[in-house]
């Protein structure tokens, strides 16, 4: 069975990735990431192209992220609920946004075997998304429904988020 493998990075190497990333977008200290302006307005000026496609044309897949050709392709109705302030779906596009920063061709490889988690783009492109959604630095001292309501993400995000910050604690 072949598997895809990504160069390993840890829970906290993504945080702090998506952390500096916040702060180079100036929005360290805002809850609230705007992922739906910054894949209209920001993501074409790093020259990134992004596509919103028919619900056919995705299947199942609700995005979809070619980093090689610098396109991310967005289901319609994903898309479409994201603009309304859906979670679920700003979470998707905040994942899609982690393949594309952090998945570029050269960091991709086939494996034989399992992949530990650290090392798959989807675990990756997910720890992303949570910790771009909801920065430890904002949210430690918050409980999940706060997180949830404040940083628009689903709940069941959030609680990931909240265990994972008091995991030491």
């Amino acid at each position: 069975m072949k598997s895809i493998s990504v160069a390993p990075m840890s829970r906290r190497n993504l945080r702090e990735f998506a952390y500096h990333f916040r702060r180079a977008c100036g929005m360290e200290d805002k809850l609230y990431f705007p992922i739906v302006h910054f894949i209209e307005w920001i993501l074409p000026q790093l020259g990134v192209e992004y596509e919103i496609v028919p619900v056919k044309e995705l299947g199942n897949a609700y995005g979809v992220t070619h980093t090689g050709m610098r396109v991310m392709k967005i289901r319609e109705d994903v898309y479409e609920r994201a603009v309304q302030g859906n979670p679920r779906d700003r979470f998707t596009l905040c994942h899609e946004l982690g393949h594309f920063l952090l998945h570029s061709p050269e960091r991709v490889n086939f494996a034989r075997g399992e992949v530990p988690a650290y090392m798959r783009p989807e675990w990756q492109a997910n720890v992303f998304a949570g910790e771009l959604m909801a920065p430890y630095n904002l949210v430690y001292n918050m409980n999940p429904q706060e997180i949830a309501d404040r940083c628009g993400m689903s709940l069941t995000a959030a609680q990931i988020q909240y265990q994972e910050y008091h995991k030491a604690m």
